[in-house]
């Protein structure tokens, strides 16, 4: 009996293992000249800061997760989007944005490109503006790569919603500089950010890119990856688990008890 207990303080002192956890690497363009002839806004290969969180971000899931790349769609298209994750279900992108396709001549000047093949999702910010992700089904995870962010004073945030409710609002790419302040070490830089839970938990995301009151900053994003708590690996035991887990040991005490009497 005294195992039984000690098992059941065990479940519970696990369950927060399912708390968010958050994954984020910024990689500076390592060929950039500030004032050079190209800037900072050559197109780079996944690595640095960035790989390493993509990286462990990974390391939790399993090998079947669905990633969006956007090469299925047409450049030029435009909110609503339809996207598939596999397993995860399906999701609809809404908002200010569109997919563009990379032009050698302006990777250069801009700095914006894609990360698998050669498509992006670009999004553009005049003061704030909005797009969202509505999942088909509750998620455990999500991630992506972020191209170009806060070169010019704009920001990133990112609000997680479930049932409506908004669990947590987070920042992704802070406010460095100035409005209208051109920063070229980031001009062309590379961010990963994911986020996990215990247990399937998000059917929303927010994106909030603030830019600039008159002007506007441009933000490119790709490989969109999104996870079921099942291709998480090391995933904790839904509430409704624990739940049960508890009425099974309590009904093998009772059971003890009986036959003892």
């Amino acid at each position: 009996m005294r195992s039984l207990v000690a098992l059941s303080t065990l479940l519970l002192l696990a369950a927060p293992l399912g708390a968010q956890t958050v994954y984020t690497g910024f990689t500076q363009n390592p060929g950039c000249v500030v004032g050079g002839p190209n800037g900072c806004a050559e197109k780079i290969a996944p690595q640095g800061a960035a790989l390493t969180a993509r990286n462990a971000f990974f390391s939790n899931l399993t090998n079947n997760v669905g990633t969006q790349n956007f090469e299925s769609f047409a450049p030029g298209s435009g909110a609503p989007l339809a996207l598939d994750f596999g397993f995860a279900g399906v999701a609809t992108l809404t908002g200010e944005g569109k997919i563009e396709a990379e032009e050698p001549v302006r990777i250069i000047p801009f700095g914006r490109y894609a990360m698998s093949g050669s498509q992006y999702y670009q999004a553009t910010a005049s003061g704030v503006a909005n797009f969202s992700i509505l999942f088909s089904q509750l998620v455990a995870g999500f991630g992506f790569y972020g191209m170009d962010f806060g070169d010019v004073g704009g920001s990133v945030g990112i609000d997680l919603f479930s049932g409506g409710t908004l669990l947590t609002s987070l920042v992704v790419q802070p406010q460095v500089a100035a409005p209208g302040t051109f920063v070229p070490e980031l001009n062309g830089g590379l961010r990963y950010w994911g986020v996990l839970y215990g247990s399937n938990t998000i059917d929303r995301v927010d994106f909030t890119l603030t830019g600039l009151p008159t002007d506007a900053d441009v933000f490119a994003f790709d490989d969109l990856t999104v996870a079921d708590a099942s291709q998480v690996q090391g995933t904790v035991p839904e509430p409704t688990t624990f739940a049960l887990m508890g009425a099974g040991l309590f009904g093998v005490v009772a059971v003890k008890r009986r036959r003892r009497k």
